[in-house]
């Protein structure tokens, strides 16, 4: 007997909606529908399955999937970055039916045609709007009304990014899942009455806010309230508070009573020592939750980069600093953090990640003495990075007296984006270097000696966007010197074969 007729119709159906991609429902959804006339039949009957529409897939497959939904809820999505459908087009068809929406999101510089049916009125169905653009130039007095000047009432899930959308007037509520970055609000208030009022939040993310100011003096009871009332989100699991001013970033903590959250990300502008940062906004008191939610943690993550941030991830806390990276500064954050979460990081497993940062081998002697690092990612611009592949013959030599060391000797999984004319040889025998010296390991050496690797990863690192074929002679060379190791090329997988060589799809 077939599944479609073994299992109940809505459990099938849920299954078959499991199966649609919401990058490409309807190419999807076609090719269910080749399985077999029954299940073609089925799919062309359930028209809540076509209600996901993606202009990214051409104005065919919009006009069929507005066909083929009738009357069900639309989920539109129009992201501009790689769509050769015109946005006026898109959405002149789906606005014919916007008492339909369910949600929106549109990833466009051009995203205010986008919201043109929304300025008049609130679709009834609409509970999820996303509005991004990745430009940050934000013009100073230039806002959008959204909905007629009215409510939002039945939004459950909100996001604006880099999108002056007035927030007043729309008077969330009762929402889900909360996200403004890069916008320009007009007072603490206006970010934080959305969230007094949402108690069933379940992710909050507030990034980029530069021009948020405190209320000095509240004039109203309601401001009095928001200014010294704990806000009890119990259901509220996911929490991001980066970039935000200082007092604000302060007052967020102070009333925030989370007591089921599962994800931190905490970031600042560090501009003196972190352990008084720490204190001035109040982390401190957050201590039973950074314990719970790093208290997993078989590995951490540091990410440091030249370009004015680094970053400490433990589990599913992550603390970022907006800040040029110091060795003293980074310690004073690495010790803060290691005793706050009763972990003794300098034991745990560490992948180092070093980002566009300049090769300077003290600090990966700073991290060979007070880490275990076992992986290290090197990645750079192509175009504007720091010299990073300098660093790379150096991780093929034992460092010179009065302490002579090889760099992070524990490190067995080497991951880079340095591949160019320049550093493949470099490449090849910083590899072949430490495996020789490996192969001299013993007890009394056991942490001195680097280990073997266990994985490489490797990708272009040139001035061509679209990187070149592989370099076979190269690549050749890599699994030579590897000894064994899993070597990968732009993510797959390569091995030799009798006949030459051949890439096999990574696991």
């Amino acid at each position: 007997m077939p599944i479609h007729e073994r299992l109940p119709p809505e459990i099938f159906l849920a299954i078959l909606h499991l199966c649609v991609r919401p990058t490409q429902p309807v190419t999807d959804l076609v090719t269910l529908q080749r399985v077999c006339r029954s299940w073609h039949d089925i799919i062309a009957d359930a028209s809540f399955l076509w209600g996901t529409i993606n202009a990214v897939e051409g104005l065919p497959a919009v006009r069929k999937a507005l066909q083929m939904a009738k009357n069900s809820p639309l989920d539109l999505i129009f992201d501009e970055s790689g769509n050769e459908m015109d946005q006026a087009e898109f959405f002149s068809l789906a606005g014919g039916r916007v008492s339909q929406w369910r949600s929106l999101v549109i990833d466009s510089d051009e995203w205010e045609s986008g919201l043109a049916e929304l300025r008049k009125h609130k679709p009834e169905k609409l509970e999820r709007l996303h509005v991004i653009t990745e430009s940050d130039d934000i013009p100073k007095g230039r806002e959008i009304v959204l909905f007629g000047g009215g409510s939002a009432a039945g939004l459950k899930d909100f996001a604006l990014q880099n999108a002056p959308i007035r927030l007043a007037p729309l008077q969330l509520s009762g929402l889900k899942a909360l996200h403004l970055e890069g916008i320009l609000p007009k007072s603490t208030t206006e970010i934080i009455t959305p969230i007094i009022e949402s108690p069933s939040l379940e992710i909050l993310h507030l990034s980029r806010m530069d021009s948020v100011v405190l209320f000095a003096q509240p004039a109203t009871d309601q401001l009095n309230i928001v200014a010294n009332s704990p806000i009890h989100l119990p259901l509220l699991t996911n929490l991001c508070l980066v970039a935000l001013p200082l007092p604000f970033l302060n007052l967020l903590l102070s009333l925030l009573v989370v007591p089921n959250l599962r994800r931190l990300n905490v970031g600042w502008l560090l501009d003196e020592h972190p352990e008084a940062q720490f204190s001035a906004v109040g982390i401190d008191r957050l201590r039973p939750t950074l314990n719970s939610i790093a208290a997993s943690s078989q590995v951490y993550e540091v990410y440091i980069s030249s370009w004015g941030r680094y970053k400490i991830r433990v589990g599913e806390l992550t603390v970022t600093f907006f800040t040029r990276f110091s060795i003293d500064h980074f310690q004073e954050t690495f010790n803060w953090v290691s005793r706050h979460l009763d972990i003794e990081l300098a034991d745990l497993p560490l992948h180092l990640q070093m980002n566009n940062f300049y090769p300077d081998p003290l600090v990966l002697e700073w991290f060979t003495r007070g880490t275990n690092v076992t992986e290290l990612t090197l990645t750079t611009h192509r175009y504007f990075g720091p010299k990073l592949e300098l660093i790379i013959p150096i991780l093929g030599q034992q460092r010179s007296p009065p302490a002579p060391i090889w760099l992070v000797p524990q490190v067995q999984v080497f991951s880079t984006n340095l591949v160019n004319d320049c550093s493949r040889l470099n490449i090849v025998e910083m590899i072949e270097k430490r495996h020789s010296a490996s192969d001299r390991q013993s007890p009394e050496l056991d942490r001195a000696l680097p280990k073997r690797l266990r994985e490489i990863r490797l990708a272009y690192g040139g001035r061509e966007y679209t990187p070149p074929p592989p370099d076979e002679d190269f690549l050749s060379q890599v699994v030579r010197v590897a000894k064994g190791a899993d070597v990968y090329w732009e993510g797959k997988k390569w091995t030799a074969t009798a006949r030459g060589h051949s890439r096999t799809k990574s696991g």
